[in-house]
């Protein structure tokens, strides 16, 4: 199933895409998916690493733990590391510095408590037109 989608893209590259699109006696969009299907990596699985599983872990902690740091925290900035709740600040500058010189090489989730543990965002569609 394809993907309806709109994108800006600059003019020049659209001529140039619209002349490989005639040299080719195909459409511009059949031309775009087979350059970037080329261009693209392989959609293979990517590899779970190390760090994969600590940011999952964490950030499970984190939603486990946001009724609890909602209630005390709201609106300041914790640290969940080993599933538990490390540090908190009010100054996530100051929460990072100390983060960094305690666990120089581990991840830490670092959030800003809010009422959604994780809050959803919203980004519009591109579109495809030609740049002048």
């Amino acid at each position: 199933m394809a993907e309806q989608i709109n994108i800006s893209i600059p003019q020049t590259l659209y001529r140039r895409v619209r002349e490989l699109a005639r040299a080719r006696k195909r459409p511009v969009d059949d031309v775009l998916v087979e350059v970037l299907d080329q261009a693209l990596p392989p959609g293979d699985e990517p590899e779970i690493t190390d760090e994969d599983v600590a940011v999952e872990r964490e950030m499970q902690a984190y939603i486990a733990l946001h009724p609890m740091l909602k209630e005390k925290y709201l609106g300041q900035h914790v640290a969940i590391f080993g599933g538990q709740l490390i540090d908190v600040d009010a100054d996530y500058g100051a929460l990072y510095e100390r983060i960094d010189v305690q666990y120089p090489d581990q991840f830490v989730w670092l959030a800003t408590v809010e009422e959604d543990p994780m809050p959803t965002l919203v980004f519009r569609s591109p579109r495809l037109e030609p740049v002048e």
